[in-house]
């Protein structure tokens, strides 16, 4: 019995330290800063991708990820593309989604759900003579 009980109590000691060290560790990594990525980042990828850049339409093979946890703003996320040449099925993707395109400033499209109040935003930013794109969205909700 009283070996049961010390296994139990061992159990759950070294489970605060498993998680305490996650905790620390989770912290120290810079949590609160942004993140850059690649859908190879098994971690970073599953947890930090906004589910709408997750299912955006990839227009490169050449892609990557980011995160930005917000400090003071709303947090936002992006998929930048380089060597991209059409950006048409990012625009159809944000109309599947229930986008419209508001304006275009200084090379952006800003994307909004005009029936939601504080919706979430998204930019379109594309540079033709870098055959960069990218997709930017800013997490209102």
């Amino acid at each position: 019995m009283l070996l049961k009980l010390l296994r139990w109590v061992s159990a759950a000691i070294i489970t605060v330290l498993i998680l305490s060290w996650l905790f620390i560790w989770l912290v120290a990594s810079g949590i609160d800063e942004t993140t850059t990525y690649t859908k190879n980042d098994f971690f970073s990828y599953h947890t930090l991708t906004d589910k709408d850049i997750e299912k955006a339409p990839r227009i490169s093979g050449d892609y990557y990820f980011k995160s930005y946890p917000g400090d003071g703003y709303a947090p936002a996320n992006t998929i930048i593309f380089k060597g991209a040449s059409n950006v048409e099925p990012l625009r159809l993707y944000l109309k599947k989604l229930g986008y419209i395109r508001q304006r275009t400033d200084s090379g952006a499209e800003t994307w909004i759900k005009p029936e939601q109040m504080n919706s979430d935003v998204f930019y379109l930013y594309s540079n033709a003579a870098t055959g960069e794109v990218e997709l930017f969205k800013v997490l209102n909700n």
